[in-house]
């Protein structure tokens, strides 16, 4: 087996208390040949000079100073269009990686050819101290775009610790990177992965690879998780399935189960048409418009 060529993308924004770490815990993989490329979007802090000293010390990393605001997705996306090797993962500005993070991931989709994805768990320390492990274990035999999906679609427990996992960019590609919504960049990383879920297996390494520590200001907190910012993320959800390769039938699956999903509290659907035919009318058929209405 051939280990795929990695680069690890790194979006970075006012990091520099806690950017320093991360960096370190990138130099120092053991294993996987790699490179790194920082993105820095535009900063009140010395997030870049910080990260500009690292790529100095270590010639595996180059570093990109945003001229405008890109925002998480913007900046992801920015990341995405620069890789050229055949496999890439993000390394947030607020996680630090196992030393032997990207050769566990890579060996992994190595030997699995049919996956676009290999992760491992992660432990998540709050602001207060507190640490967790999340390790997402649905996916394990299911077989089949679809199953792949609906998967994705109920949000089991650790379902976004995929994307911290080695990706392969042909997979990426097809997806179309990070796109924000109707809310913004809420759970952005949801319709993401669910559209790399329709396109191969996610492979899991049964070993804790990402440290992730929150911080008070982490994009994360700055959400109100309520029923529209979650019904613009169901939206834009509907729209990956849709623009998709899947068979009709498949598709229509998903969308129902997606659509009960976003059924707000009080039972209807009379609040779903705008937002779904604002994010995906181009690419919905008539009668999935018509049932929406």
């Amino acid at each position: 087996m051939t280990q795929p060529s990695v680069t690890v993308l790194i979006p970075a924004y006012n990091a520099a208390t806690f950017i320093a770490p991360m960096l370190q815990s990138v130099s120092a993989q053991s294993g996987a040949e790699f490179r790194a490329i920082i993105s820095v979007d535009v900063s009140t802090d010395s997030t870049f000079d910080l990260c500009a000293a690292h790529a100095a010390r270590d010639a595996r990393f180059s570093v990109v100073r945003q001229a405008q605001r890109q925002g998480y997705a913007g900046n992801c996306n920015f990341l995405l269009g620069q890789a050229a090797t055949d496999c890439a993962m993000f390394a947030f500005h607020d996680d630090i990686l196992a030393p032997h993070c990207l050769e566990r991931l890579s060996a992994a989709l190595a030997a699995a050819p049919q996956a676009v994805l290999a992760y491992g768990d992660m432990e998540m320390t709050e602001i207060g101290g507190t640490a967790q492990h999340w390790a997402f274990t649905a996916p394990a035999g299911q077989e089949g775009a679809a199953a792949r999906g609906l998967v994705m679609l109920r949000q089991p427990a650790g379902w976004w610790v995929p994307n911290r996992g080695l990706f392969r960019m042909a997979a990426a590609r097809r997806v179309r990177g990070v796109k924000r919504h109707s809310a913004g960049e809420f759970v952005c990383d949801l319709p993401w992965l669910l559209h790399l879920s329709l396109l191969g297996d996610f492979v899991r390494v049964q070993e804790t690879l990402c440290f992730k520590f929150l911080q008070k200001h982490s994009l994360s907190r700055t959400w109100s998780y309520d029923d529209a910012q979650w019904l613009a993320v169901h939206a834009s959800c509907l729209r990956e399935i849709w623009q998709s390769d899947l068979g009709e039938g498949d598709k229509l699956a998903l969308s129902e189960a997606l659509l009960v999903q976003s059924r707000p509290r009080q039972g209807r659907f009379h609040w779903l048409p705008r937002p779904i035919r604002a994010a995906g009318k181009a690419v919905l058929p008539k009668p999935v418009l018509r049932w929406l209405s």
